[in-house]
Parts: structure tokens; sequence; C-alpha cells
């Protein structure tokens, strides 16, 4: 397979993936209330922004993240809770995880989020307090 239909593949593949996410998110959203649907939407927007810009989201943590997790578990369960998270709050796949995960959180919005909607406190902050 050519480089060309190689990435007409995984744009394809992207694109029903994001299809699927829109179609579960427009069905759940009668069932959840504001706060909760605000969420998810942010959540899946900066997900979309970081899927396609990962070399400037990088650089921006890289330069602006600051602290780190202190393993409370809330960005692995508030939308859904990952199946690789352990009873102890840890990633089970840690060296191997998704890159939305590695890169979480992707700005103060992120850190903000887990205060506002939990009784727990991040680990990190940004130095900058823009929302990406």
């Amino acid at each position: 397979m050519g480089e060309s239909s190689l990435i007409k593949s995984h744009l394809k593949n992207l694109g029903l993936e994001a299809v699927n996410v829109l179609f579960f998110l427009a069905a759940a959203a009668k069932f959840w209330d504001k706060q909760r649907r605000k969420i998810v939407w942010g959540t899946f927007s900066r997900q979309i922004k970081v899927a396609f810009n990962k070399k400037k989201t990088l650089k921006y943590i890289e330069n602006h993240r600051k602290g780190s997790c202190v393993s409370c578990g809330f960005c692995c369960q508030y939308i859904r809770k990952c199946p690789y998270l352990t009873s102890d709050n840890r990633c089970a796949i840690n060296d191997n995880k998704h890159f939305i995960c590695r890169v979480y959180p992707i700005s103060d919005y992120d850190v903000k989020l887990v205060s506002k909607v939990s009784d727990k406190k991040s680990g990190y902050y940004f130095d900058d307090g823009k929302e990406y």
C-alpha cells in the first residue's frame, strides 16, 4: 500500500471513529445534566485538537505544565472508568498508555475541572493560565 493510500485509510478510520463518538455523545447527552455535557464536549474537542497537533501540544506542555500526578484517578474515570485503572488509581499500562492519557491535563481548564466537579485536587498547574 502506498503512502497516499495509507494516509487516506488512516483518515477514513479516524473519521469513522469520530462519527461513532459523536453519535454516542448525541445519544448520551439527553441523559446527562448540563454540566456533564459541557465536560464531555470540552474534553472531546480538546482531544481532537491534540490528535491533530501532537507536536504543538507536547511543546506547550513541556513549556508550561508544572507539578506531577498525585494518582487521584479523576482523569481516568470522570467520563467513564478506564479499564486500565487499578484499584490504587494507577495505570496498568503506564508504559504503553494512549497519547491523550500521557499528556493529560493539557490545559488549565483540565486542572480546574478536577476540583470543580470532584473533591479531588490535581497535582498539576500551568504557569500561563491558558485554556488551550
